[in-house]
């Protein structure tokens, strides 16, 4: 494919042709998924998700592709690492729904307050510090796919774990001695 039939493509989709959509699908559908397949550390079943996420979006705005500013594939390659964070997001909040103590009616889980009181530290952090503690401890990611899925390295990480320990311990001491 040569960028002057790509851009005539791709007008073609922007004015509603299903064969033009066809088309790019077919020339860019193998690269989405093995690209969403690195972006899910492998997991096929999340990259198909993804992928199919991906053209999706892609119909919805189409005219707002700007060839000057990105090759089509990149700009498609921007909405599968969009859809996968909000993959990733919906995940950790299953996750973080279902690691909270379920309470007996009379509320007499001895977890309970110790956690709600975790929960609370977290809704007040910064996001992206609530997002890492998330990660490490009520997820349990290893250091590597929190890299993957942040797009930092390990070390970057590691530092940003730091810094979010250093918020969230005076605020939960505090809580605790109010408690």
């Amino acid at each position: 494919m040569d960028g002057d039939a790509e851009r005539l493509v791709i007008d073609g989709a922007c004015h509603g042709s299903q064969q033009a959509w066809r088309q790019l699908f077919d020339w860019h559908f193998d690269a989405v998924y093995r690209f969403c397949l690195t972006l899910t550390g492998g997991r096929r079943d999340q990259a198909e998700e993804v992928s199919q996420q991906v053209f999706v979006v892609a119909a919805r705005r189409i005219r707002r592709f700007r060839p000057d500013q990105a090759s089509f594939r990149a700009w498609l390659y921007g909405i599968a690492q969009n859809r996968h964070l909000a993959l990733v997001a919906r995940e950790r909040r299953r996750r973080v729904r279902e690691a909270l103590p379920r309470q007996e009616e009379d509320g007499s889980d001895g977890r309970a307050e110790p956690q709600m009181v975790v929960h609370e530290v977290l809704a007040r952090l910064p996001f992206e510090y609530r997002r890492v503690l998330e990660e490490k401890y009520l997820e349990r990611l290893t250091l590597k796919e929190m890299a993957e899925a942040h797009g930092r390295s390990i070390e970057a990480i590691e530092s940003l774990l730091r810094r979010a320990r250093d918020r969230f311990a005076p605020i939960y001491e505090s809580m605790q001695d109010e408690r």
